[in-house]
């Protein structure tokens, strides 16, 4: 298949794919090429992502493809018409606009706080044990947006503390999103069509958008330990969110609100 677009619009040029990677609020447009496919053979788009959240650690937790991975089946059938159409890999897209220059960089950060009463341990026999008290933490209880504080590391904050991100009016801005957690989240900007810069790792390795997401988009998948850096312009002014776009997430305080432009004196934030 050949994909022509993404999130906010056209890629430069179609990318060929035989799989294609999405978090959940990712758009892509593509095109699927069934001239060589025999007819009455039927098709089928799957879905490998895992049945459980966090896993597919291996092959073998991928989602099964005979039951919860098929999401569509094409049946491919004899041409009622000639075949007029342009091949998908000779398309010429329309071009890209072109970001201004970068007036401001700025640092954002995704968290978890640890659960601070449930713990686990195991008993004498061996046995798994949740406990208030003692033992190794169980796991996080909220993730948490913020800004990174001048050591390099996450300052987590939640939705109801003072705005941090209040980008000028018509101002374009990178933000290099720090993630301190061990997910990778997709990260929505309302608002605002951006464009994925670059990642970098933990050893300070960078590396270009992917071939897929080299178009306008408005929701990156931030990985664990990395930074992903996106460029937008903040062209309208007001309130708007940002926010982790897995529903459970965003609903446990993976949000925050910004501001472009002037904050108004009787905002509540103020």
């Amino acid at each position: 298949m050949q994909q022509i677009g993404a999130d906010q619009g056209f890629l430069p040029a179609p990318v060929e794919l035989d799989h294609l990677l999405m978090s959940p609020a990712e758009r892509a447009d593509v095109i699927v090429d069934f001239t060589h496919i025999p007819v009455d053979t039927e098709v089928y788009l799957v879905n490998d992502g895992p049945d459980a959240p966090f896993g597919a650690i291996s092959l073998e937790d991928l989602s099964d493809h005979s039951s919860t991975g098929q999401v569509m089946q094409f049946r491919v059938k004899a041409a009622t018409s000639g075949e007029n159409t342009t091949a998908p890999g000779q398309l010429t897209l329309p071009a890209l606009p072109v970001l201004p220059p970068t007036d401001w960089m700025r640092r954002v950060s995704l968290n978890e706080e640890e659960s601070h009463s449930v713990r686990v341990s195991e008993d004498d026999d061996g046995n798994i044990v949740l406990d208030c008290a003692t033992g190794e933490v169980f796991g996080p209880t909220e993730a948490l947006l913020g800004t990174v504080s001048p050591g390099s590391t996450g300052n987590p904050l939640a939705w109801s503390e003072l705005i941090t991100e209040n980008p000028a009016l018509g101002a374009t801005e990178v933000w290099e999103i720090h993630n301190f957690t061990e997910d990778a989240h997709p990260i929505h900007v309302h608002l605002v069509k951006f464009q994925v810069v670059d990642r970098e790792d933990e050893h300070g390795t960078v590396r270009g958008p992917e071939a897929s997401e080299t178009g306008f988009k408005d929701t990156v998948i931030a990985y664990p330990g990395e930074i992903t850096r996106i460029k937008a312009n903040y062209d309208l002014a007001g309130f708007y969110v940002w926010h982790c776009h897995i529903v459970e997430h965003e609903d446990n305080e993976m949000m925050r609100p910004y501001h472009i432009g002037p904050i108004p004196p009787d905002a509540p934030q103020q």
